[in-house]
């Protein structure tokens, strides 16, 4: 721990890193690119929250009234049977989640895994294997990684590859409400490891839920390899009061194929 301390003390003195999301100086640059402060302003979702997708509920008397589940959860899962996020996409996680995908700093998924991990601890113990959500390969190599696959591998069970994504799809950031169902429709094939989870509990791992629609095609393609469970984990839930109920639904076919 002495080195470790005179190491922070020579880095920061010598090179003086600054934080990825508030540019403070980093006191303790080997725990990571995000400074504590940083880390403290996270919002987390505390219980009660719902069962199934994962959101707060206003009170536990509201929970036992509706089984544990919001009156109408803001999401479509598909076969997904429950997601839990760490906190709301707004504020420190987003801009931690920013800083992750697009200012290339992979290390920040050692610290926002365990914060994942956290967040599904009542999912946790009856996970068998976590599956990210893949790239595709050209998505891959311009980023430099998967952040999705870094997350998983910092959530705790056996890191699966069971899906593939040879469609190249438009960025989902740049869509909204149906657009997003659409832009996914066929782009999941199964992975290397497709047949290693059937018959298991399964996490599918990304970094935010917004609509649902990139989590529930993938969990749809999985569903030929008949896990015997899908939920989902992600560093972040989107706020979706500001999608419209028009946008926040899935298109039509694609609600009857369900």
């Amino acid at each position: 721990m002495m080195w470790r301390a005179l190491a922070d003390v020579v880095l920061a003195a010598v090179l003086a890193p600054v934080c990825a999301v508030c540019g403070a100086v980093l006191d303790r640059p080997l725990d990571g690119p995000v400074c504590h402060d940083c880390w403290a302003r996270v919002v987390r979702f505390t219980p009660p929250w719902c069962a199934h997708c994962g959101m707060p509920l206003p009170s536990a008397r509201v929970a036992e009234a509706h089984d544990g589940r919001c009156l109408a959860c803001s999401v479509q899962l598909g076969t997904i049977s429950a997601a839990r996020a760490v906190g709301p996409f707004e504020g420190a996680l987003a801009d931690i989640v920013h800083a992750l995908k697009y200012r290339r700093r992979p290390s920040i998924a050692r610290k926002l895994g365990p914060l994942v991990r956290a967040a599904a601890s009542d999912l946790l113990a009856g996970i068998d294997v976590v599956v990210p959500v893949p790239l595709h390969s050209r998505r891959e190599r311009e980023r430099g990684f998967n952040q999705a696959e870094l997350l998983a591998a910092a959530v705790g069970p056996p890191l699966c590859r069971a899906l593939a994504r040879p469609v190249y799809t438009a960025p989902q950031v740049t869509a909204s409400g149906r657009a997003r169902w659409a832009n996914v429709q066929g782009a999941f094939a199964p992975g290397p490891d497709f047949a290693a989870v059937a018959g298991r509990t399964v996490a599918l791992v990304d970094d935010v839920l917004t609509t649902g629609a990139t989590l529930s095609a993938a969990a749809a393609m999985l569903g030929a390899a008949a896990p015997a469970r899908v939920v989902a984990l992600t560093a972040a839930r989107a706020e979706l009061g500001r999608l419209s109920p028009l946008h926040d639904a899935p298109p039509p076919a694609l609600a009857r194929r369900r």
